[in-house]
């Protein structure tokens, strides 16, 4: 499901997925952004993404001419600052150095955390009001993935509120790339999924399966997405659903039993 930016600084390209941003003329350098991201991060910096990053080209200038150059950079600054009448470098206090480190790195973890909250807001906010009813009756869905969880002895505590809507994501700025969000992970009263009308209304029966179980296992079952690696191609909480064209209800069928029986023995 996940669908990725870049940008070469002044205009934003995508969305792509991710065998289309690997074929884009990008470099290790360039900075690239999904939902989830609170800013735009280089590519090699983006652990999902090291395979589009092995096939990319080294820096023309190898890797251990910069080490030394720092090295001889470094001995050229420590030379400088010893003093004739002192051969001795002066040693540093590191119980300061460090605690400066510790206390920028907590600054930095708040500043991200609470830039992360509101952005978080923001989209829920806007996300809710782009929401509406529908005569779609979803809690078949809902009804089936909770008997399901009972047939593997998984049991989880009923949510005291349910919300399932469509809206229309594709019509916001952060969220054209995405088919259904999920509110309700680590919140254990309250199931809360938002569906794109235009994704619901193409994909076939398997698809909306793969799609409706995926989010409730995010809000019931509180699991993340999985990596985007072929590896976890067919999973149910592999994050590329709209990749799921070719499947069907066996495919769907294997796919949940599988997750639900892995979910079971964790849980015993």
């Amino acid at each position: 499901m996940r669908k990725y930016f870049y940008t070469d600084g002044e205009t934003k390209f995508g969305p792509f997925s991710k065998e289309e941003l690997q074929a884009q003329k990008i470099s290790r350098h360039t900075k690239v952004w999904y939902f989830g991201l609170s800013n735009w991060t280089q590519l090699s910096q983006i652990t999902e993404l090291e395979d589009v990053v092995s096939t990319l080209p080294p820096n023309l200038r190898p890797q251990n001419n910069l080490e030394q150059n720092d090295i001889e950079s470094s001995k050229k600054k420590i030379i400088g600052e010893i003093s004739p009448a002192n051969p001795r470098p002066k040693k540093l206090n590191l119980n300061k150095w460090f605690s400066g480190i510790a206390i920028l790195f907590a600054t930095l973890l708040v500043v991200f955390v609470l830039i992360r909250n509101q952005s978080e807001a923001k989209l829920r906010k806007e996300v809710v009001a782009n929401s509406f009813n529908s005569e779609e009756n979803f809690n078949i869905y809902i009804e089936k993935f909770y008997r399901d969880l009972e047939h593997y002895g998984i049991s989880p505590k009923k949510p005291e509120k349910t919300i399932v809507k469509f809206s229309k994501l594709d019509q916001l700025d952060n969220t054209t790339h995405i088919h259904a969000l999920s509110l309700g992970l680590d919140n254990d009263k309250r199931i809360e999924i938002y569906i794109n009308p235009s994704s619901w209304k193409r994909f076939t029966k398997p698809m909306r399966y793969f799609l409706m179980y995926h989010e409730l296992a995010h809000d019931v079952l509180n699991l993340d997405d999985l990596d985007n690696k072929p590896i976890n191609e067919g999973k149910l909480m592999y994050p590329e659903i709209s990749s799921y064209e070719k499947k069907n209800m066996d495919d769907f069928i294997e796919s949940f039993h599988n997750l639900f029986e892995e979910q079971a023995k964790k849980r015993k």
